[in-house]
């Protein structure tokens, strides 16, 4: 019976946090419109309240008296900024409409406009409780805030966090102003309800982010990578050229150096054994390349035909790492399915020079990868290609 995988952490890589964010991006531009008129109505409705606040019957003043100025000027304070931070949101939204604010910035700016909603809404509520309104407006406040403002939020772990965070502080100020009192029973059953709505919106929120990312991440495996050795595949090849050449063009580009390489003996390994084993050698090859070239970009480019273009660590070593290929990939004999196989890689490297183009530096790495086939060829006595 096979036994369940056990659920490992993994921690995100610089990868991983990009893709959320283009995720989270493109839920907001998708109901960007939406999201504009919402903030309007708020942005309205704090006009309105910072307008008419000082004639408010319900002022802090008919509370308590002289210190119910500094209440009523920090409602006043609390609702002027909803004002100016949904001025903000709508400012960001309209320059994303027309292309100044791409996808991954405007996530994480949301990712700040939300928390500091969440604030606001926060502070409001602890103003209320001192004047003795329920607690119920606190929960509702940063509901209604926090939908209003994430119609498909994907922020799931800075909800929940933002969520947790405001529930603690009403937690003391609750604890300290109305356990005490006849709404107790009441309270209670509100503060477990909203724990457990936020809970379970997180938890939702959650398992549709991760779906989304995942059948991201599988399309872009099938789209940009090689599925038998794992590697890079041509599409990404073509696609990196292009880079280098818009690079070349605009002076842009980085160092880089280009390794051409081939396996050596593969119709004589088809040949005596059939295919299956070829392609062992292929795959072979795949995976022993990225311990040889750590910092590079490497791609099966059809059949035995691989590449690497160095950069980085990989590029100011980059006779170490030649060194360590030759040591590797030269001549070996592996054993697969009962049989011994020769494992040897052809190679021909050059470094990119001013005024080359990437044509010419991938011919003059080609042409040198083929004088190393005959080389080792001739050194090892290996027939076919």
């Amino acid at each position: 019976m096979e036994k369940k995988k056990k659920f490992r952490f993994r921690r995100p890589t610089k990868k991983d946090k990009l893709t959320a964010l283009e995720l989270i991006g493109k839920h907001i531009e998708k109901y960007r419109i939406l999201m504009i008129v919402m903030a309007s109505i708020v942005l309205l409705a704090a006009l309105a309240f910072s307008i008419y606040w000082q004639f408010d019957e319900f002022s802090a003043v008919n509370y308590f008296g002289e210190r119910g100025v500094i209440i009523d000027n920090l409602y006043l304070v609390v609702h002027l900024s909803f004002l100016g931070l949904c001025l903000i949101i709508i400012g960001t939204l309209v320059l994303n409409l027309f292309k100044k604010i791409g996808t991954v910035a405007l996530a994480i700016l949301f990712h700040i406009y939300a928390f500091l909603i969440l604030t606001l809404a926060t502070l409001l509520s602890i103003l209320d409780l001192k004047l003795e309104l329920s607690p119920i407006t606190f929960m509702m406040a940063c509901a209604l805030i926090a939908g209003l403002f994430m119609v498909e939020p994907r922020f799931f772990i800075f909800i929940s966090f933002s969520y947790y965070v405001t529930i603690m502080i009403f937690q003391g100020v609750n604890h300290y102003h109305y356990f005490s009192n006849a709404n107790y029973v009441e309270n209670i059953i509100y503060f477990l309800a909203y724990v457990i709505l936020t809970a379970l919106i997180s938890v939702r929120y959650y398992r549709v982010t991760r779906s989304e990312y995942e059948a991201k991440r599988k399309l872009e495996i099938l789209t940009y990578y090689d599925e038998l050795t794992g590697l890079l595949n041509e599409r990404s090849y073509m696609a990196e050229i292009d880079r280098i050449a818009k690079g070349i063009e605009d002076g842009t580009l980085e160092e880089f150096a280009v390794v051409m390489m081939d396996v050596n003996n593969l119709k004589a390994t088809n040949d005596a054994y059939g295919h299956h084993y070829g392609c062992h050698l292929i795959v072979e090859c795949g995976h022993v390349l990225p311990t040889v070239f750590k910092h590079s970009l490497l791609y099966h480019v059809g059949g035995d035909e691989f590449i690497a273009i160095v950069y980085g660590e990989d590029y100011r070593n980059f006779e170490q790492v030649m060194e360590e290929f030759d040591k590797t990939f030269s001549y070996s004999l592996i054993q697969y399915e009962g049989h011994e196989l020769i494992f040897s890689v052809a190679r021909g490297y050059t470094k990119y020079q001013k005024g080359d183009r990437y044509q010419d530096v991938m011919q003059r790495a080609d042409d040198l990868m083929y004088e190393n086939k005959k080389m080792l060829k001739e050194k090892y006595n290996m027939k076919g290609r």
